[in-house]
């Protein structure tokens, strides 16, 4: 057996219907990925448990509780659901579920590019300092003096993470610790999991096993920060690499790498119509504005 088949893609899910994540479950299977698939999930019918099985995913069933938040408790569940599997993979990738598609097998990205880096960060090409609800979420998270510190650095996405194993699940648990010194539930939206994973990957010994990738790297694209039309105007001038370039169903960057992964698709309408018509979803409930603009060339 090749070492990508001992890889392994999980996602998390809460209280989501098949066709909410249909998208993802069926992009990752045509990807060409030929690990393991596995999904935690939270509140969820047993028959979308059997059809996630029928798909050859491990799926674990759990039971959310008090002051739950996915976003925190994923990092958690990772390493305590990974620390003592059998099986050990080589790489983990771990995404959002309701707004990411695979474009290409993520495996061999990482096998191309992580090199003798652990950890693979997500990048949205801007500055804490240039993204206003990065820099709150910082500041309401840890406070003041952690926002100013992160200010000047890159952020990180925590809705795409990657790396090999023991140092990628161990880096889960840090996160989960991290955040429990913050409130479950951030004032202005979101939680603490990107505050703290952007704040470990500042520091010793994660700066030293990181691959911080550029947006043009072709690891994965944030659309959120790069393509959403309602938000350009501003990001633009603060962009820290080249816009991605969206053509024939593809998101590419500008050197025409197609993204092994495509991240928040839902917030650019075009995007999302496409999505949402190859994965036969009906149409989206978005509501599309004349002025909004895209690179599409």
């Amino acid at each position: 057996m090749e070492k990508k088949d001992f890889d392994l893609v999980i996602g998390f899910i809460t209280g989501y219907k098949y066709p909410k994540i249909k998208p993802w479950v069926e992009s990752l299977i045509d990807s060409g990925f030929t690990g393991q698939k596995m999904m935690i999930t939270y509140n969820i019918d047993q028959d979308l448990v059997e059809q996630l099985e029928s798909l050859d995913f491990i799926v674990i069933p759990l039971t959310a509780q008090g002051q739950f938040n996915i976003v925190k408790e994923r990092f958690l569940h990772t390493w305590q659901f990974l620390k003592t599997i059998a099986d050990k993979p080589r790489y983990i990738i771990s995404t959002d579920v309701a707004d990411v598609v695979f474009q290409s097998n993520p495996s061999e990205w990482l096998e191309k590019n992580l090199d003798d880096k652990k950890i693979c960060a997500s990048a949205e090409s801007l500055l804490y300092k240039d993204e206003a609800w990065g820099i709150h979420n910082m500041k309401q998270s840890f406070g003041p003096i952690a926002a100013n510190y992160m200010a000047e650095m890159p952020i990180y996405n925590a809705g795409v993470t990657a790396g090999t194993y023991e140092d990628y699940i161990d880096l889960c648990y840090n996160v989960y610790l991290l955040c429990n010194g913050a409130p479950s539930h951030v004032p202005g939206g979101g939680g603490p999991d990107q505050a703290a994973l952007n704040l470990l990957l500042s520091l010793k010994p994660y700066k030293d096993i990181t691959l911080y990738t550029n947006h043009d790297d072709g690891w994965a694209c944030q659309c959120g920060t790069t393509v959403d039309p309602s938000k350009m105007t501003s990001f633009r001038p603060h962009l820290l690499s080249p816009e991605p370039v969206w053509k024939d169903g593809v998101m590419y960057n500008s050197k025409g790498d197609k993204y092994a992964i495509l991240h928040q698709y839902n917030r650019v309408p075009m995007i999302n119509d496409y999505i949402r018509n190859k994965y036969d979803l009906g149409n989206p409930d978005v509501q599309h504005n004349d002025w909004f603009v895209y690179k599409t060339n």
